[in-house]
């Protein structure tokens, strides 16, 4: 149910109160989207993804390749792309709205064009960092204008060769330029300083290009990691993109907090290597019941609600925001750290997670790169909780709000950047579909 609040549309998240079995299919993998977008859009031939995660993010990221020359078409399950072999026919200036992965990925992917590409974003994304990327792409002969978005960037002179990487402030630049390793001449060596940031986002990145047909060879030490990718003319694919791990962790987390309901996320494995479904993994330690079965994973609270102690979520930070949801009703205290790169993102999410918090009843502490949460102490009734168009802080706390009563989320609507359908999934859970 919608109420208005301070002239911006709130939804009123009830307690969830009847348990029992709910069973639903998240959208497709919103990282495993938009790196197969990357590599059919730059490939050759047409390649088709099935279930796809359609939002936001992804809808500009394939509007943008449509911009500079790729054959991009949307229907109900599918996303089919005629690719462009390796170079775009033209230029252009494609903006990736709030869009951080986008808009990485379109600057190295315009790297690519003989004309100028100009990639901007809004006025969030203008402040975001992307230095370290351009610092990259220079080193290989592009031509880059800017140091913020926008920028303007251009082939040139580019080709392949060894670019030495010191530790990041995202992964988000390592996967960029991995994923336009295979089109350049010669291919491309990355010598990553550790600890690499995020690098569960970089083995997701290497595990799609090997599905790409990309050869790759991957030598870790104690204080570095190289990766060599291979020049490859990379051909049409047909894929199923999977669950996305990172929108089914509110519904596992909604299942963990409810004693008795059971919640059935249907197609997504235990074993798969999203990196936030590690914090899935994570909630059957807390006290969540979790069991594979022919239809998907399948969650069920067990009434017990252990604290986390401390947590390092450095390799599944945006997920982090919704297991400090849950640590908010444990049984005891949680820290969770190696959160450096919360502070970069839609918006600082540590400071606005650690408000949000409070702001329900928690006892909260913050640092650059951690959350310490007290569980719930008070309740002062109605609580609007204002995401600042965050999409993970507004699904974090709507997990919170079917726990603690009185919440509504300001400004509910930003949720389409990664879960267009989010409230509506989550309404499925409040009315069951399976009454055993």
């Amino acid at each position: 149910m919608r109420k208005k609040n301070a002239g911006l549309t709130a939804e009123s998240v009830p307690v969830l109160k009847r348990a029992g079995h709910r069973s639903l299919r998240v959208p497709g993998s919103k990282s495993l989207t938009q790196r197969a977008i990357m590599l059919g859009a730059i490939g050759a031939g047409r390649t088709v993804l099935t279930e796809p995660l359609l939002c936001d993010d992804t809808k500009l990221l394939s509007e943008a390749m449509a911009t500079l020359g790729v054959g991009v078409k949307w229907s109900s399950k599918k996303l089919i792309l005629h690719g462009i072999d390796g170079q775009f026919p033209r230029g252009g200036t494609v903006n990736l709205g709030a869009g951080g992965t986008p808009s990485r990925f379109m600057i190295a992917a315009g790297s690519l064009s003989p004309e100028s590409v100009v990639v901007d974003g809004n006025g969030r994304m203008r402040q975001r960092p992307v230095g370290e990327l351009l610092t990259m792409l220079t080193q290989l002969g592009a031509t880059i204008e800017g140091d913020h978005l926008p920028v303007t960037v251009q082939r040139a002179s580019m080709s392949g060769g060894v670019v030495q990487i010191p530790v990041t402030k995202s992964s988000q630049f390592i996967s960029a330029m991995l994923l336009i390793a295979p089109f350049l001449e010669g291919g491309l060596t990355v010598v990553c300083e550790k600890p690499i940031t995020s690098e569960s986002y970089v083995d997701l990145t290497l595990e799609t290009l090997r599905t790409f047909g990309v050869s790759i060879h991957d030598v870790v030490d104690e204080t570095q990691r190289s990766i060599t990718v291979s020049q490859t003319r990379v051909t049409h694919r047909e894929l199923t993109i999977e669950p996305d791990a990172s929108s089914a962790v509110y519904f596992a987390a909604v299942a963990t907090l409810h004693k008795g309901l059971q919640v059935t996320l249907e197609g997504l494995r235990l074993d798969s290597l999203q990196p936030d479904a590690e914090a899935i993994r994570l909630l059957g330690k807390v006290g969540a019941d979790l069991q594979e079965t022919e239809l998907g994973l399948q969650v069920t609270g067990t009434g017990t609600i252990r604290g986390f102690g401390d947590l390092d979520a450095s390799s599944f930070p945006d997920a982090s925001l919704c297991l400090a949801a849950v640590a908010a009703v444990a049984d005891s205290p949680s820290r969770i750290y190696g959160l450096e790169t919360l502070p970069l993102k839609e918006s600082d999410r540590i400071e606005v997670m650690a408000r949000s918090l409070a702001k329900a009843g928690c006892g909260v502490g913050a640092g650059t790169s951690d959350l310490r949460i007290s569980p719930l102490q008070v309740n002062n009734g109605p609580t609007a909780i204002d995401p600042v168009g965050d999409h993970r802080i507004a699904m974090s706390m709507a997990v919170l709000a079917t726990k603690r009563s009185g919440i509504s989320i300001v400004d509910p609507t930003c949720v389409t950047k990664s879960y267009p359908n989010f409230w509506k999934d989550l309404r499925k859970v409040y009315e069951g579909n399976d009454s055993s």
